[in-house]
């Protein structure tokens, strides 16, 4: 785990759904993100890009059923069987070729598995994201008021995560924020108008498949607008005040 900076302080990230796995995040008031898991004792997060933004992805399951978490952990203590059985071959200094095609055999094995339960992992998905400056606005700024929906950047530098570098705003605080930025109008396309190719009736549709797990890469392609918007309206950023269509 690296130190910590000075003034840093943690906080555990909540997530509105369970989930099996051994798996957790910690925000910082720095815009620090750290996992743990089985493999991870705090390990700072590079996450990825979208827009100018940094962001962060992560899988998570839901338990299996019964039936095939017995069915699993069959096939799973039958591997540790057969490579337990290696193990032993090598420490009685058996012919290579024996140990060889056991090594073979195992590996299609595990194949067999993870294509056994392909469809199974990916019907338990659970694929969060999330932008880290809203994260740390979320846990280190006081609480806005409902129609403050966007974490604006005081100095206009979109990579500044740190708490005194955020404020939550209304969408019109957001558009003055944004024409006061000193690197000009036109190197800021978050002035023009983000929804202009939406609709009430396009929006109710798009939250409507966004609530049934449709990928952010479709919608893209599907209404013509930028991932970015679309992340804005599921977060309410935008059109927080148009419902899901039923």
């Amino acid at each position: 785990m690296l130190p910590n900076y000075i003034g840093e302080r943690w906080k555990n990230v909540n997530f509105d759904f369970h989930y099996v796995n051994d798996n957790r995040i910690e925000i910082s008031n720095f815009g620090r993100v750290r996992s743990f898991n089985r493999i991870s004792d705090g390990k700072i997060m590079k996450g990825s890009m979208i827009n100018g933004y940094k962001i962060i992805r992560l899988k998570f399951f839901v338990e299996r059923d019964e039936v095939a978490e017995k069915k699993f952990l069959y096939y799973q203590k039958q591997i540790e069987i057969f490579a337990k059985k290696i193990r032993k071959m090598k420490l009685e200094k058996a012919k290579k070729k024996e140990i060889k095609d056991a090594e073979i055999l195992l590996l299609g094995l595990r194949a067999n598995l993870k294509q056994k339960f392909a469809k199974d992992w990916t019907n338990r998905a659970i694929n969060y994201h999330s932008l880290v400056h809203r994260l740390v606005a979320t846990y280190f700024l006081k609480k806005p008021k409902i129609n403050q929906t966007i974490v604006g950047h005081l100095d206009h530098n979109k990579l500044n995560n740190s708490a005194s570098n955020l404020k939550w705003m209304t969408h019109a605080e957001n558009i003055e924020h944004i024409q006061n930025n000193p690197i000009g109008r036109k190197n800021n396309p978050l002035i023009k108008p983000t929804n202009a190719k939406l609709t009430v009736t396009k929006v109710m549709l798009l939250k409507k498949l966004l609530n049934e797990g449709k990928s952010v890469k479709s919608l893209v392609k599907q209404f013509k607008i930028s991932d970015m918007q679309i992340y804005r309206i599921k977060n309410g950023e935008n059109w927080a005040d148009i419902p899901a269509a039923v």
